[in-house]
């Protein structure tokens, strides 16, 4: 389930696709330049799943090795470059209808000539969001060690 959907009553949006998987689908192919050939939907016992490959060649990243800040911060240049590049895509060559203009248009209307705002409010945000994420997890952390997480076993 779409996280806005549970906060964004859009009934156009609701109406349009068949289930989950069929909006999961579409939207990964409408906004991922290469996304899997195989990907598709189908309906489970009631449920839309999403359907695609497994591909036999994807590996997870060697974290071990990555301890230095300077090394950090150059391989999250290069993920977010690479994040950026797989989503290139122009949503009139996107097989929906649902959105029936080009998004990047509208994103560059709005910001204009204040893309260096636009970029300090992203970082704003998104060390905030940082911050809120790691209290968080230091709350879970503390929860689970001391049991007060309903339904876990204690030790």
């Amino acid at each position: 389930v779409a996280a806005p959907s549970r906060v964004v009553d859009d009934t156009a949006a609701a109406d349009y696709f068949d289930h989950h998987g069929h909006r999961t689908a579409l939207s990964q192919r409408a906004l991922q330049a290469h996304s899997d050939p195989w990907l598709g939907w189908c309906d489970l016992d009631g449920v839309g799943q999403v359907v695609q490959e497994v591909s036999p060649y994807a590996v997870d990243l060697e974290w071990d090795g990555v301890d230095e800040p300077d090394e950090v911060e150059a391989l999250v240049d290069d993920l977010g470059r690479a994040t950026a590049k797989v989503h290139c895509v122009a949503d009139t060559t996107s097989e929906q209808t649902l959105v029936d203009f080009p998004t990047e248009d509208a994103i560059t209307e709005v910001v204009g000539d204040r893309g260096e705002e636009l970029a300090r409010d992203l970082a704003t945000f998104a060390a905030q969001y940082g911050a809120l994420v790691r209290d968080d997890h230091r709350r879970f952390v503390d929860a689970f060690r001391n049991g007060d997480i309903p339904g876990l076993p204690a030790d």
